[in-house]
């Protein structure tokens, strides 16, 4: 009989580990990739900030690649020109055969040809004729690495909207909940198909949709699975809670505040008035999608 403990979620400390060449990308794609992550609150290892100082940096990159949900290698014109990255491919594929825990690998071609890795031509074959030399007892479990990655399933390169793409499938793969709800809730899936929301998406127009019902028959629960479901959809998003009480309590700045800091992650946010609020989110927001819920608005007001 197995063990209670192996069928208890794994509890990952990284949604995702990015494996690249840093001279190639780090200054322009992967800087933006790696803001995007944040702003989506998407758990990434980064080797410059992660790793700490004096301890042997092989060891930490095996354990953040195991450690990780989804494992991304981004082929590039240099990335076999580096060992290290050689061999966090081939720790990649090693961590993609287990079942327990289950890893996601995808693969992304910057600027070079899947055929290039595949067969290690061009730029590839330059770099193997120097490992040959240096690293020559590894080189054939490199090759076979990236014969085997190539043919993969790849995500396709369109610069403006890729980032956005990534970050939409790995939240759908972890399956991140910014919220807490009932994991027995069912029939969410059938309301938002009922109400077709989805159909907001990507619209440049302003869209309202209301929930109403007696006090107590679930509305801010199924708000929130609403919320869950939908953000991913959105360049920002906020769940206001309990507005009619908070307000009451804090006043409407303080839902002003809550706003532009979950949407723009903005650390600290001034605001003295109602009307220098409604200012401050015209000019941050400007031409941003946004998903808003507002929880217990009081219609009699």
């Amino acid at each position: 009989m197995a063990s209670s403990s192996s069928s208890a979620p794994i509890r990952w400390k990284y949604d995702v580990f990015v494996s690249f060449r840093g001279e190639d990308i780090r200054k322009s794609f992967m800087d933006h990739l790696f803001k995007d992550f944040h702003q989506k609150g998407i758990r990434a290892f980064r080797d410059d900030n992660n790793l700490p100082r004096g301890e042997e940096i092989s060891h930490q990159l095996y354990k953040a690649i195991e450690e990780s949900r989804i494992l991304i290698v981004i082929f590039s014109k240099g990335y076999a020109s580096s060992s290290w990255c050689l061999r966090e491919l081939v720790k990649i594929l090693e961590c993609k055969k287990l079942e327990n825990p289950k890893h996601e690998v995808r693969i992304i071609f910057y600027d070079v040809k899947p055929d290039v890795v595949r067969k290690q031509k061009g730029s590839y074959a330059k770099a193997f004729a120097e490992h040959e030399v240096l690293n020559g007892a590894e080189v054939v479990e490199w090759k076979k690495a990236l014969s085997v990655a190539a043919d993969l399933s790849e995500w396709d390169l369109y610069e403006s909207k890729f980032i956005d793409s990534i970050t939409k499938e790995i939240l759908r793969i972890t399956r991140h909940s910014p919220l807490p709800v009932n994991e027995n809730l069912v029939g969410v899936d059938v309301r938002v198909n009922n109400m077709k929301l989805l159909q907001f998406v990507g619209s440049s127009e302003v869209h309202m949709v209301g929930i109403c019902g007696v006090s107590g028959v679930g509305k801010t629960t199924l708000a929130k699975a609403i919320y869950n479901l939908m953000y991913i959809h959105f360049e920002g998003s906020c769940f206001c809670e309990d507005i009619h009480r908070v307000s009451e309590r804090q006043g409407l700045t303080h839902f002003q505040k809550q706003l532009i800091t979950d949407v723009t992650k903005t650390k600290r946010v001034e605001i003295s008035s109602v009307s220098q609020g409604i200012a401050t989110i015209e000019r941050m927001m400007l031409s941003k999608s946004i998903l808003l819920v507002l929880d217990d608005v009081d219609l009699r007001v």
